[in-house]
């Protein structure tokens, strides 16, 4: 079964663009640039570079291994749940 079945596909859209900019800011308060969050993450500079701008978001493997490292848990749940400062 779709999604699209029993959701609003703007409000579905709203929400991956703004979890796009979430991911932003995560991404650029951790790591010093693009190629910094590339090699942490073993993704090619592109994608790094769409996550550091907020036109993509991650897919949930890497949202996970965000989560699951110690030195970035904190700062992931923070921007994540809306709860940075």
């Amino acid at each position: 079964m779709s999604s699209r079945k029993f959701s609003d596909r703007r409000e579905v859209m709203t929400y991956r663009q703004h979890f796009a900019h979430l991911w932003s800011d995560f991404i650029r308060t951790t790591y010093e640039s693009p190629e910094h969050a590339a090699h942490v993450f073993r993704v090619d500079a592109k994608t790094a570079e769409n996550w550091w701008n907020g036109l993509n978001a991650p897919q949930g493997w890497v949202v996970g291994r965000a989560l699951s490292d110690p030195e970035t848990r904190e700062a992931a749940l923070a921007v994540l749940t809306g709860e940075a400062a």
